[in-house]
């Protein structure tokens, strides 16, 4: 490790590292810090002869469901799971918390936390060839429209569109964290004909309005089919500037009368989720058994700053080392390993407030890391 004075007016120290190489383990995870592996407020219940003997049934039950719970929330689709479904979850659990207790004479009613050990969960992904993401999205604003006739409601009622996702919602067990916004202000602004007339516009200001990077605009209508009364369900994901990024392929169900409607909206909700939560594991997908090498230089003014960012890369859902070439008073060099794509790298990176771009200094490459806010 070389010390030098680097100019005449001011001292800079500038700490080169020659040979050794500072590995760091991204998955040294204490207390849950990776919330992909937190199964929250799960309740149990059971009754037995005695109380002790509910707990015991109860809590065994809620392991069992809360890994399975798990397992839905990570793994790819279409994958056999059954080695998974063969752990005992005990084995892989961190710890668990009570949030609320009640113990009658027969009986036993929590809400528990289950943190599952990233470490371990990953080492059975990659035993048993597990596909699988981690990655937790930034909030995704949701903006569901319902047309009916020529009335194009967001905020108005009627909208059982956006009532049933309202309910849908806080029992979704995912890694997209979509949520519908309120506020006077947003809802002055932002209409369901003005988003129609000028989607581009209206996502971006609402976007800026509610400090959101992407927004999920989604529509539900009546139409008269061939067949008779049809109930279509389509969207689009959009940036904080109203790009387009993704199209929502359009779902449908046909139907016999208005009281078909509530179940039919439903079952396209759970179905469109489901379909998000897939496309979202798709393109941030870790691959145990694949890694990719990438150079990335970040400014710092500080060993502190160093370490802080350090930190924060530990919990990057893809990254698996993190080996450090160069450490100066004003930048740092690494080389990181990682599990997966260069774009899942990207996504991740986003979700910590950063971008990477390529690095013009062609003698070091890479890429440049970027504090985007």
């Amino acid at each position: 490790m070389l010390v030098k004075e680097k100019s005449s007016n001011s001292v800079i120290l500038s700490i080169v590292l020659l040979l050794t190489v500072f590995t760091i383990s991204a998955h040294a995870n204490e207390a849950c810090e990776n919330e992909a592996f937190l199964i929250a407020n799960h309740h149990a219940e059971a009754e037995a002869s005695t109380g002790n003997l509910a707990r015991q049934q109860a809590t065994d039950e809620a392991l069992e469901t809360a890994w399975l719970k798990l397992i839905n929330r990570l793994v790819i689709a279409g994958q056999d799971i059954t080695p998974l479904l063969q752990i005992e979850p005990n084995d892989v659990v961190l710890y668990t918390s009570v949030q609320n207790e009640t113990v009658l004479t027969s009986r036993y009613i929590a809400d528990l936390d289950y943190c599952f050990d990233r470490k371990l969960v990953r080492q059975l992904f990659r035993e048993y060839d597990i596909a699988y993401a981690e990655l937790i999205s930034d909030r995704i604003m949701l903006l569901p429209i319902f047309i009916s006739g020529d009335r194009t409601n967001l905020w108005k009622q009627p909208n059982p569109w956006k009532n049933t996702l309202e309910r849908i919602l806080p029992d979704h067990n995912g890694l997209v964290q979509l949520s519908i916004p309120s506020g006077l202000i947003l809802e002055r602004r932002i209409t369901g004909q003005g988003i129609i007339a000028d989607p581009k516009s209206a996502i971006a200001t609402a976007a800026n309005l509610d400090n959101v990077s992407m927004v999920l605009l989604t529509s539900a209508r009546v139409t008269i089919a061939s067949s008779g009364l049809e109930l279509a369900v389509t969207g689009g994901l959009y940036d904080r500037d109203g790009n387009q990024l993704a199209e929502l392929e359009e779902t449908s169900l046909p139907m016999t009368n208005s009281t078909d409607l509530p179940s039919h909206l439903d079952q396209l909700g759970q179905d469109m989720i489901a379909n998000i939560e897939q496309v979202w594991r798709q393109v941030n997908l870790v691959d145990l058994n694949a890694q990719n090498m990438m150079r990335l230089s970040v400014s710092i003014t500080s060993l502190e700053e160093w370490f802080r960012l350090l930190n924060r890369l530990e919990n990057v859902s893809p990254l698996e080392t993190v080996q450090l070439r160069l450490l100066s008073a004003d930048m740092a060099v690494m080389d990181i390993t990682i599990n997966g794509s260069l774009e899942a790298m990207d996504y991740a990176l986003e979700q910590l407030g950063f971008r990477i771009e390529p690095n013009p200094d062609t003698s070091v490459g890479g890429f440049i890391l970027i504090n985007r806010n």
